[in-house]
């Protein structure tokens, strides 16, 4: 992995066994995001980072993490926080912290809703040298162990916009009160809302921001299909999709507006005998770990999510998302559609699109700057960028050139 001045990770000045954990990942190259960002945060300066998920962005982080924590102290207390808006975006950077920082040495401890609190406080008096949490939890621990966090030199804010709208803002303040002075803070966000600006021009000093100009760009190894459907066929375009036209092998999230929508089609692609799970914010945490790790594990090729639920779920190795919901902004079909094509995968968004949703499909073409061609009834698509203007089981064609009959 390359740092973007022509060396290596040991060229960079990164201490040994931090670059054997990138190595022992198989990292070669990094991401844009990596690219820019870490450099800003070794140098020790506060960083506001706009990134998707699937990014790169958690090794943005723990790197200059890793690198400024150097090995283990037992007795200072922690030293680096890092704060995730939902239970399973804590677990993932929690593995991905123990993958990456393998050879350092460094513990870590987290601190979750629904875990045994007892656990917890056990977990925080061996004086870990890394906190992953969710705010409220943290909270929660904080004022029951009397803890100050004043040993902590780096704090992380992920996900910083989803932390503010889940309603954190209160306990973000409070958790940045009891830190002490001259701590290095990070936050990466998708999106920079209001408040997060006024959160990050109060709380940080002299912030660095960093944005890719990749905001209206699509992943060149991702193909698009849009298919204009009536409402009340969709779920049949659905089936169909998942039947005859995704690989059995593919794993594939169909992205849905509403809980009821999840559960309407979960069943009824289970009566179907399509293997499919499905996760919604309001769902309970055990069924969603439960329904996640179905997926994650092949035991089902299909996850039907909405975005809200979405968020914070990395799932490296997805081949196709279906919209069954059109996206109403631009910016939301991009978040979704880039969870594929990554890392030099090929990968496929196949888009339902009602009537009462045509507009949206019209405003993406032009956040996107690209002509949008519709392709008639038995035409061959010349091009990625496609509408199939037919229903299935006319002639639409995907952009693979696949005959949808």
């Amino acid at each position: 992995m390359h740092l973007g001045r022509g060396a290596g990770h040991a060229g960079d000045g990164l201490s040994y066994p931090v670059f054997k954990g990138i190595m022992k990942k198989g990292y070669k190259v990094p991401t844009p995001i990596q690219r820019k960002t870490i450099p800003v945060i070794l140098d020790g300066k506060d960083v506001v980072a706009m990134a998707r998920t699937g990014s790169g962005k958690t090794a943005c982080f723990l790197i200059p993490m890793f690198e400024r924590l150097k090995t283990r102290s037992a007795q200072t207390g922690a030293r680096a926080l890092v704060l995730s808006p939902t239970r399973e975006l804590a677990l993932q950077t929690m593995k991905f912290t123990k993958e990456l920082g393998k050879f350092t040495g460094l513990k870590t401890a987290l601190i979750l809703g629904g875990d045994k609190m007892e656990d917890q406080f056990s977990a925080l008096h061996e004086n870990p040298d890394i906190i992953i949490a969710t705010p409220g939890r943290l909270m929660h621990v904080a004022v029951e162990m009397n803890l100050k966090l004043q040993s902590v030199e780096y704090v992380v804010f992920d996900e910083a916009d989803r932390l503010f709208e889940m309603g954190f803002a209160e306990q973000l303040q409070e958790i940045i009160s009891r830190l002490p002075g001259g701590h290095q803070m990070v936050l990466f966000s998708a999106t920079l809302p209001k408040m997060l600006v006024e959160f990050a021009r109060a709380g940080l000093t002299e912030p660095v921001l960093i944005r890719l100009d990749v905001d209206a760009k699509l992943n060149e190894q991702l193909k698009t299909s849009f298919f204009l459907v009536r409402e009340d066929t969709k779920a049949a375009v659905l089936l169909y999709l998942l039947r005859n036209v995704v690989r059995p092998q593919d794993q594939t999230v169909v992205f849905v507006a509403t809980k009821h929508h999840a559960e309407y089609l979960s069943e009824l692609l289970t009566t179907q005998r399509v293997s499919c799970a499905h996760i919604y914010s309001a769902l309970d945490q055990t069924a969603r770990k439960i329904n996640l790790a179905k997926f994650t594990h092949g035991k089902c090729s299909a996850l039907i999510v909405t975005d809200l639920a979405a968020r914070g779920l990395d799932i490296p190795l997805l081949d196709n998302v279906i919209n069954y919901s059109f996206p109403a902004k631009g910016k939301l079909f991009l978040h979704r559609v880039g969870r594929v094509a990554r890392a030099g995968r090929s990968g496929t968004a196949y888009s339902l699109v009602a009537p009462d949703e045509v507009p949206y499909l019209l405003d993406l073409h032009l956040f996107l700057g690209r002509a949008l061609t519709l392709a008639r009834p038995h035409e061959e698509p010349s091009g990625e960028w496609r509408q199939g203007q037919a229903e299935v089981p006319c002639g639409v064609r995907d952009v693979g050139g696949a005959k949808l009959s």
